[in-house]
């Protein structure tokens, strides 16, 4: 199975080249702190969207099973990756108007469908 777990935000006003200068420097460190069966895929800009609430930069990691949810939780809360996403926060926008998403993608070709 294959997943993209994928978390939509936006940055603070006038903070966009710090993020971008964080993730710069930090990139390699996401990637090596993700759990076994987690793939830190990268963080992206939105150039364009039909979606005007999701946020406006992406974060996307690749998991391979449900269980892969739990332990990305569990990295995510503590260690490495927790304190890595914990240090990128101070510059994302939580005001209550700021745009944010959060979705889980299933790979067609392992996604139960029907007709």
């Amino acid at each position: 199975m294959e997943f993209l777990q994928v978390y939509g935000f936006e940055i603070i006003q006038g903070k966009n080249v710090d993020f971008q200068t964080w993730i710069d420097e930090n990139e390699e460190a996401l990637k090596a702190a993700v759990p076994d069966g987690v793939a830190y895929v990268g963080t992206y800009a939105a150039i364009y969207s039909t979606e005007k609430h999701a946020g406006s930069i992406f974060t996307v990691y690749r998991l391979t099973s449900y269980a892969d949810l739990d332990r990305l939780a569990e990295a995510l809360d503590s260690g490495e990756l927790g304190r890595l996403i914990g240090e990128s926060m101070s510059l994302i926008d939580f005001d209550n108007t700021a745009g944010w998403s959060r979705f889980l993608l299933k790979s067609i070709t392992d996604a139960t469908v029907w007709d």
